[in-house]
Order: C-alpha cells, then structure tokens, then sequence
C-alpha cells in the first residue's frame, strides 16, 4: 500500500487549544503534525467536516511561535480510550 500523503508527519506531542460550532473550548492533545493537518486525540467525539480553531506553539530554532489556523475534521478513528481524528489546515 503506498503513503497518499503529500506532507511527511513528525511526532507532535503537545496541547492544542480546539474551539469550534458544535464544541465548547478545549484542550486536546495532539499526536503528530504536519505542513498539512495535525492528528488529535480526544475523550469525546467529534464530526467528520467540522471546521475547529486550533491554537497551540511550534518551536523552530528554538523561539516559541503561537500558530491560528483553522482545521477541517477528515476522519474519526475509535480508540480504546477515546478518539483520534485528523484535521486538514484550511
């Protein structure tokens, strides 16, 4: 089977800020990121072609940055312990 992605994913385990129509504000942890979209996990579920606000910082060369992007859920895996759901930065 061949890798669809056009962007390689690196570990990313770090909070995010999630906000959006059909979520009250909160903090998830996030699994891994890429130039594209990110993998979130999450106790509760969330629908397929949400739009989220994501706040959360990346560090290159060692200076924090604060990034906003928005993010549309493309998939929803069941967990044993939860959700993991990938977004597409719009």
């Amino acid at each position: 089977m061949s890798e669809r992605r056009r962007h390689r994913r690196i570990p990313f385990s770090r909070s995010v800020n999630v906000s959006g129509s059909a979520c009250r504000p909160c903090v998830l942890k996030a699994e891994d990121l890429s130039l594209a979209g990110m993998r979130l996990y999450s106790e509760r579920p969330v629908e397929i072609g949400e739009t989220l606000d994501l706040q959360f910082y990346v560090v290159p060369r060692g200076t924090p940055q604060e990034m906003n992007v928005q993010g549309l859920v493309k998939h929803v895996g069941l967990e044993e312990e939860g959700y993991t759901f990938g977004v597409d930065f719009v």
